[in-house]
């Protein structure tokens, strides 16, 4: 399948050329790796958001818990300190 792109700069060609020669790649080939790489990793991300997702939402309980645990402390702490002045 073939891919036409039309919005590079002269500037872009040239360092996508430069990119190529350092890969000893043919331009083609180095835009077919830069897209494949692209599409691999948002293929990963898309795979693992879910589960992502379930440990978080196992987290945020046990934060909201531990969250008012330690605002009663505070509040305990604030009610002995102001007692003791």
């Amino acid at each position: 399948m073939s891919i036409l792109i039309r919005s590079l700069t002269d500037e872009q060609l040239v360092n996508l050329d430069l990119l190529a020669k350092e890969n000893k790649l043919s331009r083609d080939k180095l835009i077919s790796k830069i897209i494949g790489e692209y599409l691999d990793g948002k293929n990963f991300l898309a795979a693992h958001r879910t589960f992502f997702k379930e440990e978080v939402a196992k987290i945020i309980p046990a934060l909201e818990k531990n969250n008012q645990v330690m605002e009663r402390a505070l509040n305990i702490l604030d009610k002995e300190s102001s007692h003791g002045d």
